[in-house]
């Protein structure tokens, strides 16, 4: 099963969460670190890295799944036993420490949320 994103239905989203939060693309683009150019871009659907998304989930406060959706997806368990595994192969040491913060802050949010909600 191949796996595609529609990159103009989420730069859409990452539009539509910016002016949410009245950021101008400048102001975004400083907070998540690019260029104002690439945020352009990206809203415009340019295909962005996965590590991007997420500074845009954190910086916009927004879940990763409100970008994904409308587009196709792989269920989560084929996700995570084969395309996730085979794609951490791929992985050098300094992108699997990135994954592996960028999984750290989830949890922790994740934890934090839990505790709001109790």
């Amino acid at each position: 099963m191949k796996f595609k994103l529609d990159f103009a239905k989420v730069g859409s989203r990452i539009r539509q969460a910016r002016l949410e939060k009245g950021l101008t693309q400048e102001q975004l683009a400083e907070m998540v670190g690019l260029s104002n150019e690439w945020v352009s871009q990206l809203e415009k659907g340019k295909k962005l890295p996965l590590e991007t998304l997420m500074r845009f989930s954190l910086v916009l406060e927004k879940d990763p799944n409100y970008f994904l959706m409308d587009t196709q997806y792989v269920p989560s368990d084929i996700l995570i036993d084969r395309d996730l595994a085979k794609k951490l192969s791929q992985c050098d040491i300094t992108v699997l420490n990135s994954i592996n913060q960028m999984i750290d802050i989830l949890l922790a949010q994740h934890h934090e949320d839990l505790k709001e909600q109790a």
